[in-house]
């Protein structure tokens, strides 16, 4: 085995999630920790008079640092962390320049020029995104581990210099102490084997063989040294020694040193590829499943207004007439119904509403729609009954269009992104947990005899008991407490009631009176993996839970 073991040594590890800038990255992801150690590698590259013995060790770790990104993405360990507020601050940009003859600069000309100096720049926006690192000692450490690597000597001196050069990982704030560990080390996650299938879990950026050489050629130091180099001897250089340099500027550039000669470019580092994470459990028998597959199929909002979650039946209720158009013939899981004109018996599709909410300043706006399936339908009769409405027969992505009247329109396909946002993140729905709150408010299943207004204790017992028959009726375990309220426990989420900030009432047929809605809080024995939905309009987008305490 050889591992790493990193330590934030403050307490505090500020690194922005590259998919969100408003977002702290945890746990550090393998490929920002191995772009870590090639920084530490260029800060102590020798200089021509350091000597042959100096080149031979930075060579070495190079080599040493081409082994590692060959080793796979590795197993990980990482403590628990607790979210900081992100608070926005103002800096002054650092791009500020000045003319090179500053004696002179004219007087109506002075307060651009002195825009070099920090307390006269203009100042930009910026985040830095963080987390609270929690534990003592060891138990505070990331660790990463290849269980099956066996560095050479040689290669593993170098590692362990270039582990202990290495200061910070993220933020200039976030300062480490990083060494080689010897013996085993804890492990907790390790890469999904999905053998080309969509596993739930986290996705991380790996490092992989070649990323070492993509990192140079994006950072792209020897041209634009040599650039400066040959443009500062041209400048000094007179009669022949300066043609010489133009001509050696004009052979590697491929162009005339001049005003209009640009510098080479330094392109932002490469994210590295993507692997899904996930824990090391006990045995998955121990989870309790829901009767939906947890892994979602997720549509992505591509064009349309900015919907609440006080839109969800008018989303859901235009996706399934398009899905459902044309659908005679298909299975009863498809449509929900068994006969035309009669409801299913057994469990069917349900549509979800994917909204941004548990976060400091979610204000739940919906980013998508997802099609939850029952876990006993295989993949091969989802692809039967979604060819032509999700996909084309070759396989290829299309465009939805719902149409919602006053409402407006939205298109919607498939979501691809290897990291998309959190909310369209099917772990971030289904990820098991014991404790569970509705985003979307729970339709009771029937009336409750007991008067809210008048007998308030017995009304909630009653609530209680008919969301702990749904949770039972669906084969999961009987809960432990169940709290009812009007605001949910989700921030961002509507209230369950109609009105400001509030949930419509789910729309019923032949003006029904509605069902009362309500939000629940609830705790489960054991863990539960999603997706969890209750109530009498779970099929429809309410009574969607999500696990509590689930990172943002």
């Amino acid at each position: 085995m050889f591992a790493f073991g990193i330590d934030f040594i403050t307490g505090m590890a500020v690194m922005t999630d590259p998919s969100s800038r408003e977002n702290a990255e945890w746990p550090p992801h393998p490929a920002r920790i191995f772009m870590a150690l090639v920084a530490a590698h260029y800060e102590t590259k020798p200089l021509p008079e350091d000597g042959a013995d100096a080149t031979a060790a930075w060579q070495r770790q190079r080599s040493a640092l081409e082994w590692l990104e060959a080793q796979g993405a590795p197993m990980m360990s990482w403590p628990v962390e607790s979210r900081r507020n992100v608070v926005k601050v103002y800096v002054p940009v650092n791009d500020a320049g000045v003319t090179g003859r500053p004696e002179g600069v004219k007087q109506s000309e002075l307060r651009s020029a002195l825009g070099v100096m920090p307390d006269y720049r203009s100042r930009q926006e910026r985040a830095f995104p963080a987390v609270y690192v929690n534990g003592d000692d060891a138990q505070r450490l990331v660790y990463l581990s290849w269980v099956d690597a066996m560095p050479s000597p040689e290669c593993f001196g170098a590692l362990e210099v270039l582990a202990s050069a290495v200061t910070r990982i993220g933020h200039s704030s976030s300062l480490v102490q990083m060494r080689v560990c010897e013996g085993e080390v804890p492990t907790a996650y390790q890469p999904a084997a999905s053998k080309g299938k969509a596993v739930k879990g986290i996705p991380l950026r790996v490092p992989a063989a070649g990323f070492l050489a993509e990192l140079d050629q994006r950072y792209n130091a020897e041209d634009i040294d040599a650039f400066f180099e040959l443009s500062e001897a041209i400048a000094a250089r007179t009669g022949k020694a300066k043609e010489q340099a133009k001509a050696a500027f004009e052979e590697r550039f491929g162009t005339a040193w001049g005003r209009t000669a640009s510098a080479p470019v330094r392109q932002r580092p490469s994210t590295g590829r993507t692997v899904t994470y996930v824990p090391i459990r006990k045995a998955e028998s121990q989870i309790v499943q829901s009767t939906f597959d947890s892994e979602l199929l997720v549509l992505t909002k591509q064009d349309g207004p900015t919907l609440g979650l006080e839109a969800t039946a008018a989303l859901t209720s235009a996706l399934r007439g398009l899905l459902l158009k044309n659908s005679e013939g298909l299975p009863a899981w498809f449509t929900g119904h068994s006969a035309p004109g009669v409801p299913s018996t057994g469990g069917h599709m349900a549509i979800l509403p994917l909204a941004y909410v548990g976060a400091e300043h979610a204000d739940g706006h919906i980013m998508g729609l997802a099609l939850a399936f029952p876990r006993s339908v295989s993949d091969a009769e989802r692809a039967a009954c979604l060819r032509g409405r999700i996909f084309g027969t070759s396989g290829e992505d299309l465009d939805l269009k719902l149409i919602m009247g006053s409402i407006g329109e939205w298109t919607l396909r498939r979501e691809e992104r290897s990291v998309p946002p959190i909310a369209l993140r099917s772990l971030s729905w289904n990820e098991p947990s014991t404790v569970w709150a509705s985003v979307t408010p729970v339709v009771l299943d029937r009336h409750p005899k007991r008067d809210y207004r008048d007998e308030r204790a017995a009304w909630r017992d009653e609530v209680a008991a008919l969301i702990a028959k749904s949770c039972e009726q669906q084969g999961l375990p009987k809960p432990v407490s169940i709290d009812v309220d009007k605001t949910s426990w989700h921030r961002g989420a509507p209230r369950s009631r109609p009105g400001p900030n509030g949930m419509p009432w789910l729309p019923t047929k032949d003006g029904a009176a509605p069902r009362q809605q309500v939000h629940v809080l609830i705790e489960f024995p054991g863990e539960v993996e999603g997706p969890l939905l209750l109530g009498a309009g779970r099929f429809r987008g309410y009574g969607m839970c999500k696990p509590l305490g689930f990172s943002e």
